[in-house]
This record gives structure tokens, sequence and C-alpha cells, in this order.
């Protein structure tokens, strides 16, 4: 079966003003976007650059490339890198990995702030390049400059990496209140009063609202595959749970970094080192607070840390190197539910379609319910028997009881396959009608699950909210990007989504820590999926992400297979 041609990019929304940091000499995102309504992707991260612009300086020599060092897609081979060489550190957003060691070549990948991967100990050239283009582990050269830099010493200032290990990569949080600020600097007393009029009774406020919180997508255990293996288990001492079992709002933002990091430089001191101009002067107080937040926007934290300057409130930093109080962050802490492994127990499955549904027993043209209910999106096991009594349709369980049809989505044991579903070709089979994903492996079904497609779900995708439906490769993977405010009805922003997998422009998968609603089809192109699961897909797909990137990008024919059907 031919590859579908990819629908016409409808574009995700690039007008940044109102949260745009004003620093003069970088106007525009790296990759030539203005960004999100949260934060440019390709945005210098300002906390580390008064320690970094001035000391980028690569070694004198450069090493020699030879004519025949390249590959068939166009990437320059280099020699294998050791894992203890030393380090490269990536200062903004969306920092590049290109193929070859110039400026314009393709781009391979991306790093983010507080990124150290492995380096070559020479520069590969210098052409469009002033501090050099270095081989970095596994492929791919970066620029040593104002996005990244060969001080490692700056690392304790820089937004912590994504932990790749658990279902959300960040503690992430929503906005309480309307105008909720993000700083690009540490703000002195004077600056907080004049972006924040309101502190003292916002604070009062948080004081007398303590929140017992519940179960995290980070409280499920998990296999070496992703795959979910228990119920979600709260440790002591983890994620902000007290001895007592508890788990609080402040214990929450506060663990990342229970002690203070050194303190992070203001913007007044970045004058020089940005290049402003004498002629064009930073107004401090209003360069502080680069941006307003809608409520309950969501953001992720990567680190938390107090001042004296602040009196000891307590900051946490974004990825992208913005700072904003913890207290006026909503813990927000991923949905605990997940889809069903169907390597282990096959097809057909079920998944509760409705609320407080019976199960029921079966006699001789007499169905009886029980008292036992199962509750919504509860997945179940079928044997693919069923039988009809008083005109209803019944499915039967593994587990002996039986189920109505129209309480259900079953996802079926397929009879039919696509010509490309061979071998062990690698392959996500998504149905619109049912809002179900499945993986496949060739003709083996590998995991199985619910999600959130476009809501106008089988209408023109190229002037609706639906989801593009063809066969895809997967074009791109991000472990976070902020995503198109469309997707949550343009209600608030939602910054930094974890494990985003582009399969066609404008259409991604994506997993989704501010809400748990899969099953119904309530997004504008993306595909929604619950943060366990959408780690879970994100590891399983090609390409993989190397170690220490943010993003890769497909070359080829080395993306995993997306099948989007009605």
């Amino acid at each position: 079966m031919p590859l579908a041609s990819t629908p016409t990019d409808l574009g995700r929304p690039t007008s940044a003003r109102d949260l745009r940091a004003p620093l003069p000499s970088a106007p525009r995102c790296a990759d030539g976007r203005t960004g999100s309504r949260i934060a440019c992707p390709g945005r210098l991260a300002g906390l580390a650059a008064a320690l970094i612009i001035s000391g980028c300086k690569a070694a004198d020599a450069a090493v020699e490339l030879s004519k025949e060092a390249g590959s068939d897609d166009g990437a320059l081979q280099v020699p294998p890198l050791p894992a203890d060489g030393p380090r490269l550190v990536a200062l903004r957003a969306g920092t590049p990995v290109l193929a070859r060691p110039q400026a314009g070549a393709r781009k391979l990948g991306e790093l983010y702030p507080g990124a150290a991967v492995v380096r070559s100990s020479e520069p590969y050239g210098r052409e469009g390049c002033s501090g050099g283009w270095y081989a970095i582990r596994p492929r791919g050269f970066v620029c040593a400059g104002d996005g990244a830099t060969l001080r490692t010493e700056v690392l304790s200032v820089l937004p912590a990496p994504p932990d790749m290990s658990r279902p959300l990569p960040y503690r992430y949080g929503r906005a309480r209140t309307q105008g909720a600020p993000a700083y690009v600097g540490v703000p002195s007393r004077e600056e907080l009063r004049h972006a924040e009029p309101d502190l003292d009774r916002h604070l009062e406020r948080v004081q007398r609202s303590e929140t017992q919180l519940g179960a995290s997508a980070n409280d499920v255990p998990l296999d070496a595959r992703g795959v979910a293996s228990g119920p979600p288990v709260l440790l002591p001492g983890g994620d902000g749970i007290g001895e007592d079992g508890r788990r609080t709002e402040a214990g929450y933002f506060l663990s990342p970094t229970p002690d203070p990091i050194a303190p992070l430089p203001p913007l007044a001191a970045l004058g020089v080192e940005l290049g402003a101009k004498d002629s064009a002067r930073i107004d401090l107080r209003s360069a502080l607070k680069s941006a307003a937040l809608r409520k309950g926007s969501g953001v992720a934290i990567t680190r938390t840390f107090t001042t004296g300057e602040t009196d000891g409130r307590r900051f946490g930093a974004t990825p992208d190197g913005r700072l904003i109080p913890v207290d006026r962050l909503q813990a927000t802490l991923g949905s605990t539910w997940h889809g069903l492994d169907v390597e282990q127990l096959g097809l057909p499955v079920a998944f509760i379609h409705r609320h407080d549904v019976n199960t029921w027993s079966l006699g001789r043209g007499k169905a009886s319910p029980n008292e036992e209910e199962l509750e919504r999106r509860t997945g179940v096991p079928l044997t693919g028997k069923f039988r009809t009594v008083g005109g209803v349709r019944f499915e039967e369980a593994r587990d002996g009881f039986w189920l109505r049809a129209q309480d259900l989505v079953v996802i079926v044991r397929r009879t039919r396959f696509p010509d490309f579903a061979k071998g062990s070709q690698r392959w996500i089979d998504v149905s619109l009608a049912n809002q179900t994903l499945t993986a496949y492996e060739g003709q083996k079904p590998i995991y199985a699950t619910l999600i959130s497609s476009g809501r106008d779900q089988l209408r023109d995708p190229g002037s609706s909210a639906s989801t593009a439906r063809g066969t895809f490769r997967v074009r791109s993977k991000h472990v976070t990007r902020n995503i198109d405010p469309r997707e949550v009805a343009d209600s608030f922003d939602v910054a930094d989504a974890p494990w985003v997998i582009d399969f066609a422009p404008g259409h991604a998968m994506t997993g989704m820590y501010w809400s748990a609603g899969v099953g119904e089809a309530q997004g504008f192109h993306d595909i929604a999926l619950t943060p366990i699961d959408a780690r879970r897909l994100f590891l399983w797909t090609e390409p993989q992400v190397p170690e220490g990137w943010h993003a890769v990008y497909s070359g080829g024919d080395e993306g995993t297979l997306v099948h989007v059907r009605p």
C-alpha cells in the first residue's frame, strides 16, 4: 500500500508578543519561528548566558575533513566518540544538531538547555560558526556559540534534563490565576512588587489552601518496555510524599531540588553579552517579567530553588530557562490510566465506554446484572464469543462474566491486514471512529489503548479539526514540545507536552498531562494519549532519540508507520 500524501500544513500559531522575552539580539527563534504563547523554543536560556557568551571559545585547531567522509543521506561520517569524552552543553531550546558541520545542513535533532552530550575534542571546521562545529555522540554536529558551550560548569544554573525513565519527564503545574508571571532572571523585591501587585493577598490565599494530592502517573511502576506492571505506589520521600504517606502540593514542587542552587543571574547583567545597544537599553522592570500566563496554562518545572533576594520564595525553572513562582502553580500529576499489554494478552480486548457498567450472568434466554460494576475505561480481555439475549448482544470476558456490547469499545482480532504488515514491521493502527490505537509488529498486536483525536472526527482535516487520515511515517520525535492551543479549544496554553511523535505536518501523537479525557474525540488535529501510553509508544517507535537529545528527525524510510483510518 503506498503512503498517503501528507495533508496541508495548517500551521501552529506563531504569535508570541505577549510572552516573548524582549531580548534585542534574538527577536526570533533559531529555526525562524516565533514560538508559542508560552515560550519560544529557540530562545536563549537567559539564566546562564552571562556565564557563557564571553567564554565560548573553541579549540584553535580544526579537524581536517576527508573528501570521502560522507553517507548516502548527506550526513558526514566521523569516527565513533568514546562515552567518557568531553561534553558540550546546550543553552538554547531547539539547539540544532546538523548532519554536516555547516549552517543550513539537514537537521538531525535538537538539544535543550542543560543537555550535556559527548563531543569531539576538536572542532570539524568553523564555516558559519566562529566557535567551531563539534561532532557529538552518536552522530551530527553542533555549533559552539550562543546555543551551546564547552563550559560544563554552567550545568548547575541551567534547567535540569528530563527524566526519561518516568511517564512524566518533568514536574508539571497549571497557572492558578490569570496573569501568573514568568521571569527571565531572579527578580528583586522591588521587581516582584511591580510585576505582582497582588502578591501579599495571593500568598495569604495559598497558605490557607494547602492541598493533599493523590496518585500521579509517575507513581505507576513500569517494566523495561514501559508497560505498567501494577497499580500506583506512593513511596515515602518521592515526589512530595511525606513519611505519613501523603503528598502535598508544596512538597511536590520542592522535591526536584530540595537544596537551593546557585543564584541565577538577573537580566540586567546580560546587556553586553546579549549585544544590547546603548541606544536600546533594556527596561529591567518589563524585561524580567517575560510572560503573563493565562489561567490554567500548563508548564513543566525542571528544578526549583530559593533565594534570599525573594525572601525565600521558591521558583521553578522551565525547560527553556524561564522562572515561575511555584506558589502560582497548581500541581498537575498526570493520569494513572493506561492501555493493555496485548503482546501478552492478545486480542480481542474491550474498554468500558460508559460510567458504572454492570457485569452480567447469562442463563437460558435470560440475562441478569451482577452487583459488580466496572468503571469507565476499564480494560477487559475478551474471549471473542458473543451471545444475543432479548435482542441485546453480550460479549464474554475471559474472567467468565458477560458485558453488553453497547457499553464497550472493542478492538477485534484482525483477519485482514494492510500490505505493509509483514515480518517485524512496526506500525500503529488508529481508528478514529472507535478512538482506539493498536501497535503492531507485523501481524502481532503489541499494545492497545484509547485516544483522543481531532474533535471533528471524520471531516476534511484541511478545513476542520479532524485528524489526518492515511498512512504516514514518523517524521520527528520530541521529548517535550509546546502544542497548539486549539488542541484544548484555545482555553489555555500548554507548554512542554511530553512524548510528541509527529507523523504529518500539524498532526502528532502527544502525551497529555492536563487531562485524562481519552476515549472521546475532543482535540484539534493531534492524537492525545495519557502519559504512560504516550511514553510506551515513544520508546517503541523509530527513530530512537539519542541519549541527551531532546528531539530527533526521521530520515528516509526509518520512521515507524502510522495508519490512521475512519
